[in-house]
Order: structure tokens, then sequence, then C-alpha cells
């Protein structure tokens, strides 16, 4: 088995996103609790229920909430196998375990209601770690013990008719292949071996594989680049499923975690299936299951899941090849947490980065601030953030907020960096007076030159500048186009 070494930085890194062991155990604790429920004391007990964890917890690849208003997800399957599709419709099924989970919630003293989703029942608990447990409803989808289910589905035409009509998956297939693909069992014999010695037992959440961490960094730059817009947030088992069919490859060209990582990333979209030359992603384990079925109801979905690959490949720097690691680290570091944090190039290093023309009062985090908007192949301006990876030939437009600008003027330092801005003479570094448009003092520029690019603001009166803003990064790639998977 290769091992892949890691920085000191990149272990703490993994550290900070990751499911602390206690409250791994109380997942364990919470699902054996429920388990034992459905089986010992309720009303479907005689149904053989089957229940077990599906999901990140089951993978391995869970972090934490972002924020502290976030919750851990638990998805466990409960699948009544003596049952089959005929059975019962789709809709007696769910009300027959919701009701269970109801009592069990009502036995618990439970404060929340149990609430009803499209496919599962849901238990929110109340406490620090804002835990919430999703029950999938299922019966075997056939006779052959291969574990593939029917899953309940209120969108689905035939949920309140008796039907074969169900949709498919198969939770305990995904698992294992998803394993194999980690070389799971390699690494826990090793831990055995290194901790445990032959006698006690490894519990799973201890096991964490090279792929296990790396779909948990992914999660993560996706549920930060997306914390506004989380309905079009690439899913967990897309960001899995393509990590987990390129990891092979990439484990035989890298020598240590970073290269390997970063080979992922530069790879992650080989792992894109076509239907029909319409991108998808296939269940691994199950060709008809699309993983990607929101890609087909709205390409808003795909789009969004093609920028966020583009934006972690810049934030990650996996086609500079000339960054420091250091640097590399630090962006990556940048892009992976909710707070901002300030730019690791120091600007004024840059022989082309002008001094200030006047003295500055205060260097400012919370007086003021840079809001830019960007315009590509459209006819309105969009709102974007500090280093979001940007197309070549689009137009910027920024502005300053936290204050009234009365009586000051305000002055835009711009400064390139990059061989191209540097090959067309236009690397700068100065000072630029501002436009005023509807009242507002603005500054418009165009996205010309790959690299990563620097606007500061100052804030002047009397040839004093009082407030002085941090950098906004505008990072412009080489393009991304929608037919750019395929390549």
């Amino acid at each position: 088995m290769k091992h892949f070494e890691k920085s000191k930085e990149l272990k703490e890194l993994i550290k900070e996103i990751d499911v602390s062991d206690s409250n791994y155990e109380k997942v364990i604790q919470r699902y054996n609790s429920l388990a034992n429920y459905i089986h010992d004391d309720s009303d479907i007990n005689d149904m053989n229920p089957d229940i077990y964890i599906q999901g990140s917890f089951k993978l391995g690849t869970a972090i934490k909430p972002l924020t502290e208003e976030g919750s851990y997800d638990i998805d466990i399957v409960c699948n009544l196998t003596k049952l089959n599709k005929l059975s019962k419709s789709q809709s007696e099924l769910k009300n027959d375990i919701g009701e269970v989970v109801k009592a069990y919630a009502s036995e618990k003293s439970m404060k929340n209601p149990v609430k009803e989703s499209s496919r599962c029942w849901t238990l929110n608990y109340v406490d620090e770690s804002n835990f919430h447990i999703d029950i999938l409803p299922s019966v075997p989808y056939n006779d052959v013990d291969n574990g593939e289910i029917a899953i309940t589905d209120k969108n689905k035409d035939s949920y309140y008719i008796r039907s074969v009509d169900w949709e498919i998956s198969n939770p305990k297939g995904y698992a294992d292949w998803f394993r194999d693909k980690s070389r799971y069992d390699l690494y826990k014999k090793e831990y055995e071996r290194r901790v445990y010695g032959s006698i006690e037992a490894v519990p799973e959440y201890k096991i964490k594989t090279d792929l296990q961490r790396i779909v948990q960094i992914l999660k993560r730059h996706a549920e930060v680049m997306f914390e506004n817009n989380i309905e079009f947030k690439p899913s967990s088992i897309i960001i899995t499923t393509l990590a987990a069919k390129v990891y092979y490859d990439a484990v035989i060209v890298s020598g240590d975690f970073e290269e390997l990582l970063l080979n992922i990333i530069k790879t992650l979209h080989k792992g894109i299936d076509e239907d029909g030359g319409e991108p998808c992603i296939y269940n691994p384990v199950n060709h008809n299951e699309k993983l990607s079925l929101k890609w087909e109801k709205d390409k808003e979905y795909f789009n969004c899941f093609m920028l966020w690959l583009e934006q972690i490949r810049t934030d990650f720097n996996v086609d500079n090849y000339d960054i420091s690691s250091k640097d590399r680290l630090f962006y990556m570091e940048r892009s992976l947490r909710k707070k901002d944090t300030d730019i690791p190039i120091s600007l004024k290093d840059l022989p082309h980065h002008q001094k200030s023309k006047w003295e500055v009062l205060y260097n400012s985090t919370d007086k003021i601030k840079i809001k830019a908007f960007y315009l590509y192949k459209g006819f309105r301006y969009k709102e974007i953030k500090s280093g979001q990876a940007l197309n070549k030939n689009g137009k910027l437009k920024f502005e300053v907020v936290g204050m009234n600008l009365d009586g000051y003027s305000v002055f835009w330092q711009i400064t390139n960096t990059g061989t191209e801005a540097e090959s067309a003479g236009c690397l700068r570094g100065d000072f630029y007076e501002s436009e005023l448009i509807e009242g507002k003092k603005i500054r418009k520029e165009d996205t010309m030159y790959v690299g990563r690019h620097y606007v500061e603001v100052y804030i002047v009166k009397n040839d004093v500048c009082f407030y002085k803003s941090l950098p906004f990064e505008v990072n412009i790639t080489k393009g991304f186009t929608l037919d750019w998977f395929r390549s």
C-alpha cells in the first residue's frame, strides 16, 4: 500500500473540518437506540427490519458543520425485508414507518416534532451538536439479496398506489464500492497492526484513508463557496463518486498527499459520464440510477458544478506550478474557511506596487470594504467575492461600502501580477480616481490578463488617507466552457 505523507499544516487543516471522535460515538449511540427500538418495541419488528447507516457517516467522509447553526446529517435506511414492492403502496409504507418514528420520539421525550420530507422522516435533536437523523423507508427491490432497495418518494406518480414503479437505490453496494476504491481494508489492517495489535477491534470511524480525507476537503470547499446559494451546491454524492473514480490513476502518479489532492482535482471531470451527449453521473453500482438527476431538470445545477470545479482548481493553484507550497497552502486554507483572511502576497514587495501618496491613518477591515460586480456575456452585473474565479474578456465594477463618502475623494490602486500582464507591459500598481455613476464613486476595469490581481481603495480628504481597504483579489482564469468535461 502506498503511503502519502501529509505536512503538519495539512494535518491541522483536516482536523479542523473532521468530525470529532465524541460526535462519531454520539452518532453510533443514537443510531443504536433507534435501531433497537424498531427491532424490539415497534409494530414493524415482525417485518424483519434491516436498519443501517448510509451516506457520509457510513463512508467516513462526514465533516463538521460550517457554522454553529449548521447540523450533522445522519442518514439511516429502514428496510422491511419481509415485504416487497406490491405489499404496500409507497404512501402506506412511509406512514407505517412514520408512526414508529413518532412513537420513538414521544418515548424519548424529544422536543422537536418529527418532520416529513419527500423521501424520509427526520428526527431533530436539541443539543450543542445539532444532530438530525433522516430515516429512509424501503423494501427489497427484488428477490435477490444484492443490496438494492426500493425507496419511497412523494414525487412519484405511483406514490399512492401499489405498483412496481419505485425509485431504486443501493447504499450497501455503494459503500462497498467506495471502500474498495479507497483501499479501506488495507488501511484498517495497517491501523490494527500499528495501534491495536491483533486483539482489540478498531472502531470504523478511527480509520481514515487518503480518499476519505480528500473527499472531506472537496466537500468543505463546495460548502464555503455556495454558503449563500446552498440549493446549487454540488452534492456530496457527486463529489464523492467522481473523486473515487479518478483516485486510482491519481495515486499512481503522486508522490505525497498534496500532489495526490491536486491530481484528483485536476482529473475530477474525467469521471463524468454521458447520456446522449449530455453530462451525467451514474451510480457506479447501478447504472439504472442517475446521481445527477438535478442536472437534467435544471442546467443551472450542472453550470454551478462546473463553476465550482474551476474555482477549486484556481483556489488550490492546480495549474500554477511556480507557486510555493506555503502560498498554495494559504490559498487552500482561505478557501476552506468561512471567515475572510488577508492576502498572502506582500503587495509592498512588488516593485511595481507604488507606495501610498498619502499618510494612511487606518488600515480598515471594518469601516470600509470593496464590493465588486462582474459582467460576462450577459446584460447584468453580478456580485462576486474576493478570489472568485473569473473568465477573461469580462467587465468589472467596484464600489466602496461601509461609510458615507460625501466630502471624501476615493482613489483606487490596481496591481496586476502574472506573465500575461507582464508581457503586455501592464503590471500597473498606480492610482486612479473614481468615476461618479448614479451618485456612487465607482472604478471600472476589464478582465484582460490571467492571474491574481489586486484592487485597494483609499478614502482621502485634505491629502490624508483616513481609511484604506484590504486588497480585493481579482482571480482571472484561462476560461471554462461547458464542453470542457469531455476533454
